[in-house]
């Protein structure tokens, strides 16, 4: 357990800041998870974003109208602690300012990271005045949020002085009796991300390719923004144009929808932190492929509660896949085991009662 330094002053509430829970991504879906758990109603906490979706103006708007508020915020709130969520690139540049601000205030600040690209963004797309710069925000922060150990450690190696807690993600437990699958019911492998070469969607399609032939009744949506055209052309190549689907990005009725009735998830990512998308899908008891990126194999073991194969192997993929629509006993047996770890280690109702404990370190003590 890690406790903020004696240094530290008392709080009484929380400011949290992240981006605009109307959009997209992993940082809503967390922070969205902690409004529906109920921690706002328990906790005497605002929240502020500073990001929002859009063409460049908007999100210098975004950010202007942002910081404004967390000054004001600052002012008027009885002692607070800031909770900061950040990403990479310019979320961490936004984010920073927030942290200066919150300085400047005299107010502790914990950080939340949560991009799974960030040891690149540190060691290779920030020069020695950027590094110093990241290195600094870390070191001031009361606390560092990371998604794993692994994470832990690779935080600890930008800044060796850093006090840091692992808090994995989490997510809400939907009913067994809201799963819909049936034998019946055509075949759907189910991506949910960024549209991206990072979260592997173009191995899957090729992947997909692969297997078509053997599957003829199975079909493949990819719910997401991003180089939707590119993945089109690239399923007009391969000749999969009729049996793959990008609707874009899924809200909740649909999102819920498709992971009720799909029959295998794939999340062959790159890199990640530990993606909300697929602890969603092993909430909804779906067998699942992805890859040991990241927070990912705290999460899964290869045979037991899903699948693994390498970042970028397409012959790797098509094999699971493969395998999973050939064995529905094995398909089974995975999706129940990874539901049995979401309610072992990731539900948000223990997600929350951790955060909870974590602010009451600081001196924030739950409303009666």
């Amino acid at each position: 357990m890690t406790r903020p330094s004696a240094a530290v002053p008392p709080c009484r509430t929380v400011l949290m800041v992240g981006t605009d829970l109307r959009g997209m991504g992993g940082v809503r879906a967390v922070v969205q998870g902690y409004v529906d758990g109920g921690l706002f109603d328990r906790i005497d906490c605002a929240y502020v974003p500073t990001h929002r979706y859009g063409p460049p103006l908007i999100k210098v708007w975004a950010a202007l109208k942002g910081w404004a508020r967390v000054a004001a915020m600052l002012l008027r709130m009885d002692e607070p602690l800031v909770h900061v969520h950040l990403s990479a690139h310019a979320s961490f540049w936004r984010k920073s300012v927030v942290c200066l601000m919150a300085r400047l205030a005299g107010r502790p600040y914990l950080l939340h990271v949560h991009s799974g690209f960030f040891p690149e963004f540190y060691a290779r797309q920030s020069g020695p005045l950027g590094r110093r710069l990241i290195r600094r925000v870390f070191a001031d922060a009361a606390l560092l949020i990371a998604l794993s150990e692994q994470w832990r450690a690779w935080l600890l190696e930008i800044c060796a002085t850093a006090r840091i807690e692992v808090l994995p993600n989490a997510v809400a437990l939907p009913a067994l009796s809201r799963m819909q699958r049936s034998e019946s019911a055509p075949s759907t492998v189910l991506f949910l991300g960024d549209i991206s070469r990072d979260k592997g969607v173009f191995d899957l399609v090729r992947a997909f390719a692969r297997v078509s032939e053997e599957f003829p009744g199975l079909r493949l949506l990819c719910g997401g923004v991003g180089s939707l055209e590119e993945v089109r052309q690239l399923c007009e190549q391969l000749g999969v144009s009729d049996r793959v689907s990008c609707p874009g990005w899924l809200e909740a009725q649909r999102k819920h929808h498709e992971l009720a009735c799909a029959t295998v998830f794939v999340l062959p990512s790159h890199a990640e932190a530990l993606p909300m998308a697929l602890l969603e899908a092993m909430s909804w008891r779906l067998p699942v492929i992805t890859t040991p990126v990241g927070g990912i194999p705290q999460a899964i073991e290869h045979g037991v509660n899903g699948l693994l194969v390498r970042p970028g192997d397409v012959d790797g993929t098509a094999a699971a896949l493969a395998r999973l629509m050939r064995e529905p006993a094995l398909r089974e047996k995975l999706g129940a085991a990874a539901r049995r770890t979401i309610e072992r280690s990731y539900s948000l109702d223990a997600s929350i009662e951790r955060l909870t404990d974590i602010y009451r370190r600081f001196g924030i003590e739950p409303r009666r």
